[in-house]
């Protein structure tokens, strides 16, 4: 039980971005790709949490645990989507959800580069204070 607590960022997360995509309006802004950044960023976000509650949680084989972030990310992504569909004035696009799993990856990656840098820290300290 105490390992589901990992994920209550995410969720908390994923209900933000719920409720954002919930809101009908429209923005118009001139900025080419502005809106598929915006769903990049926001997705890697989610990406890097999601891969922070599996890391942590599982004990798992680090692609099991890779795995499972990028498809439950995919999944959210795609549940997301999905019901923008339902919301008046906006819509579901491809683009968008494309947008989205190269977050998430991008997000998994993130978190995979910096807990390996902080083991390589860790160890390099032990061979260190081994050494003197």
């Amino acid at each position: 039980m105490k390992k589901a607590l990992f994920f209550i960022p995410t969720v908390f997360y994923y209900a933000l971005i719920f409720f954002f995509s919930s809101r009908s309006y429209q923005v118009k802004i001139d900025i080419l790709f502005l809106d598929k950044a915006v769903h990049l960023v926001e997705f890697s976000l989610l990406g890097f949490l999601l891969a922070f509650g599996f890391f942590l949680s599982l004990s798992s084989t680090f692609w099991t645990k890779a795995v499972l972030a990028f498809t439950t990310g995919l999944l959210l992504a795609g549940l997301d989507e999905l019901h923008q569909y339902f919301v008046p004035l906006r819509s579901f696009e491809l683009l968008d959800l494309a947008a989205d799993t190269v977050g998430i990856l991008s997000g998994l990656v993130i978190y995979i580069l910096l807990t390996r840098r902080k083991r390589a820290w860790r160890f390099t300290d032990k061979w260190e204070d081994s050494i003197h």
